[in-house]
């Protein structure tokens, strides 16, 4: 219900799928969303990256491997949210992948 929120960080919160997905189109109103140690997987933020086209999703997941091809069903580390008119940035480091 906030109106003019602008940037949410999320952190140690039992928020999963369902939250993030849910009302995504509000997601263009704010500049940012910040989760980290939730209980989001992979496949939500795909979802999330199809439905929204306009938005950045990227996770981060500094653990794996850079060749690793991450899970659906995987919970992410740390999932960064964004609008841009640019597209996906170039100069991500190994561990993050943008959808």
């Amino acid at each position: 219900g906030c109106k003019k929120l602008r940037k949410l960080e999320i952190r140690d919160c039992p928020f999963g799928n369902t939250a993030l997905l849910t009302d995504v189109g509000k997601y263009e109103t704010m500049r940012s969303l910040w989760m980290s140690s939730c209980e989001v997987t992979v496949g939500a933020c795909k979802v999330l990256a199809m439905k929204m086209p306009r938005l950045n999703v990227e996770i981060f997941n500094e653990n794996e491997p850079a060749d690793c091809e991450p899970d659906d069903v995987q919970k992410v580390e740390k999932m960064y949210l964004y609008r841009t008119l640019a597209g996906k940035r170039k100069d991500a480091p190994e561990y993050v992948w943008t959808l």
